[in-house]
């Protein structure tokens, strides 16, 4: 009986410790302390939704973006891209209940998308979305991580503060989340 016991304490104590990649990696990158609230096309963690909408004002008034499909999102056509393998870029920020942009909602498709055009479905935009994404924000790989939200492979970067992850939403679209974790896990700022 005292043997049984003594199995199930340590297997309990294992279980605990039992802590995924991915909460391994928030935790380390945390522990750094590195901050960055810079966004693309000078959006910032921490603007207002008043300030969000003033600089996307801009940035159309400047030629740069265009609204979305159904105003629900900003576009903006990445550049020198090969023709016939164009791609939109669309994002919109993510408020708290202050109206505090913590993220950037976003998604990549292939703008000559068609259900019958295999070289346009969305697995063939992924690695593409991955490398701009890389591109705009330097530091950490992808990696792979198990995610029972999203019903495809889903990969993350995280870079101090800043998490970025990405995954396939059907045929046609990538979606995209950038999040800044202090507002995701607060106990964890240094």
């Amino acid at each position: 009986m005292l043997n049984r016991l003594y199995i199930f304490f340590i297997a309990l104590i294992i279980s605990c410790q039992n802590v995924s990649e991915y909460e391994r990696i928030v935790k380390d990158e945390m522990a750094r302390g590195v901050y960055t609230d810079s966004m693309q096309f000078g959006l910032t963690i921490g603007d207002t939704k008043k300030t969000f909408f003033t600089k996307a004002w801009e940035l159309n008034a400047d030629g740069k973006v265009t609204h979305g499909p159904n105003n629900e999102f900003i576009a903006y056509e990445i550049e020198n891209m090969p023709e016939g393998k164009r791609v939109n870029h669309l994002f919109y920020g993510i408020f708290n209940e202050n109206d505090i942009m913590t993220g950037l909602d976003m998604r990549f498709y292939f703008l000559g998308w068609a259900p019958w055009n295999e070289e346009l479905q969305s697995d063939k935009v992924l690695p593409v979305a991955m490398d701009k994404l890389m591109e705009w924000y330097p530091g950490n790989n992808f990696i792979s991580i198990e995610n029972e939200n999203f019903p495809n492979e889903t990969f993350v970067k995280i870079d101090g503060n800043r998490q970025i992850l990405i995954h396939i939403i059907d045929e046609k679209d990538v979606r995209a989340q950038l999040l800044d974790l202090r507002y995701k896990y607060p106990n964890l700022i240094k």
